[in-house]
């Protein structure tokens, strides 16, 4: 499609407006995971069963520890922009489904006991998930989400969240990987075998509108902030703020195959 014109900060854009920017992104976004997350060597390896262990207990040892900092941030971000879901009432049961829901499910302390599980099928501790440092080209999607959720405008942050529709079919491809070519079990592969689908389900929301459950949550979050007010700092386009989250995955995975972890 069609690039729609850039959202420019200070105006607040149209209904019909919004949706061709967030179809755009999305559309964007998906393009862009594709070529260099999808088909990249990492995942390409991953899905052949050729990518060597010590490559995929690094890499899952930098992503445990962002996966951690970004579910904290995600509750930072229930204060942060509290105003607009006020505003926006009908999303705020939505959105505070999807916060809690990695901080519980299944259980308190939430999606960590997820990670921790395969961790420990892939022989690693706790400590070494949780507190031993990252490499340092592995932290960096860590650093921006840092700066977004903590620094920047509203949109900005749910230009970042659109990275998040990527992730269902990237755990899917490790679940199948894991269970197919590397012989674990789907206990031990249940940190992607839960997480194999849309950030929010609707069917766990109540009595939710269709179109702001599933997946269509953060593109209507988003659609309402850009008919609300766009705002965002210079170098930080909604658009760039998307497809940086992209681009430092995919980083992630090339340090982890650049440094294997005995």
């Amino acid at each position: 499609m069609n690039k729609p014109r850039e959202p420019r900060a200070g105006e607040k854009l149209s209904a019909q407006e919004a949706k061709a920017y967030v179809e755009y992104l999305y559309l964007t976004l998906a393009k862009a995971s594709y070529e260099k997350i999808h088909n990249g060597s990492f995942m390409t390896q991953l899905r052949g069963g050729t990518l060597p262990l010590p490559v995929i207990r690094q890499f899952f040892k930098n992503w445990g520890h962002f996966s951690m900092e970004a579910n904290g941030l995600d509750a930072v971000s229930y204060y942060t922009h509290l105003p607009f879901f006020v505003r926006n009432f009908d999303l705020l049961g939505p959105f505070c489904a999807k916060v809690a829901d990695k901080l519980i499910s299944p259980k308190a302390p939430g999606h960590v006991l997820l990670l921790l599980q395969t961790a420990e099928a892939l022989g690693l501790s706790r400590k070494e998930m949780l507190e031993d440092p990252y490499l340092p080209a592995a932290r960096a999607i860590n650093d921006f989400c840092h700066k977004i959720f903590i620094d920047g405008s509203i949109a900005e942050l749910w230009g970042l969240h659109v990275y998040e529709e990527s992730l269902s079919r990237w755990m899917g491809e490790w679940y199948t990987a894991l269970t197919a070519k590397y012989g674990f079990t789907r206990e031990q592969a249940i940190y992607f075998s839960t997480r194999e689908k849309p950030e929010v389900d609707s069917s766990n929301l109540g009595a939710v509108d269709d179109k702001i459950g599933g997946g269509g949550f953060n593109r209507t979050v988003l659609e309402r902030v850009l008919q609300d007010q766009v705002e965002f700092r210079a170098g930080y386009t909604i658009e760039y703020c998307a497809l940086t989250m992209i681009e430092l995955h995919a980083q992630m995975q090339q340090a982890a195959m650049d440094n294997p972890y005995p």
